[in-house]
């Protein structure tokens, strides 16, 4: 649980920064007289705002969850490894579904700097190309993350709920973990 919410406070910092990228460029691109440019601005400073927000939020959760659920297994692994293992199938719904409107949100991106080349729409083809480059950005971040909840979820499931004994009014939960101490 630790080595999983660790994972997630890097995956903040990394979403704060790359919104933090985009805030920058695009704070750059919205002052140039390249309406290429301006347009491709757009995007970068709403979803830097996103990522910076997303970054923060998982960060403070993070936290929060590591103190919550290490009073839950202390005392009770079995029913935390089951409240857990229901949380996460919920996350890894929540990824998927991020991963096809962030494939959407590609497609439409390209859609949009196709056309507003076509068009000699200069803004429209610079905001679709931003757009794409930044949901690409997202989707392969999306895709780390999600195999690291994919990870956890199967560690979750390793866990004998049995394995977790009493002795002298104390549980001690037994833990086999697979790969690298």
């Amino acid at each position: 649980m630790e080595n999983y919410f660790a994972g997630e406070k890097t995956g903040g910092y990394i979403l704060i920064g790359m919104g933090a990228a985009g805030l920058a460029v695009g704070g750059l691109m919205v002052r140039q007289s390249s309406a290429t440019l301006k347009g491709a601005s757009y995007p970068l400073l709403a979803i830097g705002v996103l990522h910076v927000a997303a970054g923060i939020y998982i960060n403070i959760a993070s936290n929060g969850r590591i103190e919550d659920f290490t009073k839950q297994i202390d005392k009770d692994p079995s029913a935390f490894v089951a409240s857990e293992s229901k949380r996460m199938r919920g996350v890894s719904t929540q990824f998927t579904v991020l991963k096809i409107v962030e494939c959407v949100l590609i497609a439409g991106g390209l859609s949009a700097a196709i056309y507003g080349h076509k068009t000699d729409r200069p803004r429209l083809k610079g905001a679709g190309i931003a757009l794409a480059i930044e949901m690409g950005a997202t989707l392969a971040f999306d895709i780390t993350a999600g195999a690291r909840a994919h990870e956890y979820r199967d560690e979750l499931a390793s866990i004998d709920a049995s394995a977790a004994l009493e002795t002298s009014g104390t549980p001690i939960a037994i833990v086999v973990h697979s790969g690298t101490f």
